[in-house]
This record gives C-alpha cells, structure tokens and sequence, in this order.
C-alpha cells in the first residue's frame, strides 16, 4: 500500500463541495450542523423588536395568566401570521436546498416559533426533548428537520442550545454519564442558524447574561405529518395562488372536511 492511500478495502467516502454538502453530512452523522452569516446583521434588530413584538400580542391574546398556567411564557408561535416579514426565514434559498436533500421535493412547514430566553429566569425548553416529542423510534431516513435561527449570541453565557450528538439514531436517552461527557453546548454568533434532525435529544442552556437571547425554530416536515397549526386556515388564503408557497404552507395537504371535499380536491389535481 502507497503512502499515499488513506484507506483500503470496499469502501466508498462521501465527497463534499460546498457548504450546503458540508452540512448535510454533518447533520446525517452528528445531528447537527450550524451555519453562520445567514442573516445579515444589519437585519437582526428588526428580527429582535418583531419577535417582541408578536409575543405581546400573543400573550394579550391569551392572557399571561393563563400562559404561565401551560408553561408557554416566553414564547411566540405561527410568526409569519402576526407578521409577513418572518416569511423570509422559511423561503430562505440555503434552508430550503438543505431541507430537500433530506426531505426531498415535497415537504410543508410544520411550526414557526419563537423562543425568548430571559436573564436568569429559567424555561420550559430545558428539559432534554426531542421535537417530534414522544416519538422514540429510530427511523433510516429523516421525516423532519429542524432549522433554527439565532438572532442574538449563543453562547455558555446565555445559554445557548445544549445537544447529544447521534441521539437522532437512539431510541433512548442516553446515561447522564453519557449526556455529561458528550453533549455540546451551542456557540454561535447572532445570525447563525443551526440545522438539525428533528428527532436529535436538545434542551435550552440557561441564560445567565444580562441580555435577552432569542431564537426562532422552524420543523420542516414530510407531509403525512399533521402540521402544529393549520397555517393554511390561519392564514385565509394568503399566499395560496403562489404554486410553491401553497405547497410549503400545506395548502396542498389539509385533511378534506368532506368525502365530496376530498374527491373535488383529487379530480383538480388530476386536471391540473
């Protein structure tokens, strides 16, 4: 064997090109993968006071009484209804390829949500999840992925987003002794979205800073999956004429109210 041969036998090494191949690999073998610069930082203030913005909405809505009552303070959910501008972080050309060499051609946006992690107050998301939540199967190919946005600093400080890398292929929480020497804590500058299988076991670290740290989750999933709200009827019709967005938004894959409902919708398919 040369010096120069960096293996022997029947085997077949992945090739990577770019950083969309970079990612994919890394998310198909550790879970994850983090990409930075994918929000301009000039943009990321605006993210900021909209996300603050929903969420007061929100909780005027339901009353913080009543949210603290199901553990959802601190977080703001189906942005893109409140606000057109967060349709941005789901059409993004990046997202959008990564997602498909996982998902394929066809795949819906399951929730949009918003995390707000305040100084020192500890939240919901700490706790290890998966977010296919109560599903423990292990499955050869992903049915959802996670894209998820940091729009202030991530770091040991404020807390960022704490992984166990190749859980997406466990079906069990691994031991603590496990958990203490290999999970990873998130460090990644605003503007960076982390990329990962949807059933990869994460939690939220603890802000001890003296800043907000916010984030903003997306699943893409398959479409046999029931999304987390009905966007298509939250959303009124909005953005349906446009062939990609009424798929992306599961215009295309609601649950027919009717048997009529359900035929009238195959025999439009077929004619189209």
């Amino acid at each position: 064997m040369g010096s120069t041969d960096r293996f022997y036998g029947k085997i077949r090494q992945t090739v990577i090109g770019d950083q969309i191949d970079r990612c994919a690999e890394e998310v198909r073998l550790l879970g994850f993968s983090v990409l930075e610069g994918i929000i301009p930082k000039n943009e990321l203030e605006n993210f900021r006071n909209q996300i603050d913005k929903v969420y007061r909405i929100q909780e005027e809505e339901f009353g913080r009484d009543d949210m603290a009552e199901i553990s959802e303070l601190n977080v703001a959910r189906a942005l893109l209804v409140y606000d057109e501008y967060f349709l941005k972080m789901i059409v993004h050309e990046t997202i959008q390829k990564i997602v498909k060499l996982f998902l394929g051609d066809y795949f819906i946006i399951n929730l949009q949500n918003a995390i707000i992690s305040l100084p020192n107050e500890p939240h919901h998301q700490s706790s290890w999840h998966r977010d296919l939540p109560y599903q423990n199967f292990v499955i050869s190919q992903p049915i959802a992925i996670n894209a998820f946005y940091c729009i202030d600093d991530f770091s040991s400080e404020t807390g960022g987003t704490e992984l166990i890398p190749y859980t997406h292929k466990m079906e069990t929480l691994p031991s603590d002794d496990f958990i203490g020497r290999h999970k990873v804590a998130l460090n990644c500058p605003a503007g960076s979205v982390v990329i990962f299988d949807s059933m990869l076991l994460h939690r939220a670290g603890f802000n001890s800073s003296r800043n907000i740290r916010r984030g903003v989750n997306h699943i893409f999933s398959v479409p046999i999956m029931k999304q987390q709200y009905d966007f298509p009827a939250m959303l009124k019709g909005k953005f349906s004429e446009d062939p990609f967005l009424n798929r992306l938004l599961g215009y295309d894959c609601q649950t027919p109210l009717s048997v009529v409902e359900w035929r009238k919708h195959r025999l439009a398919r077929l004619r189209t």
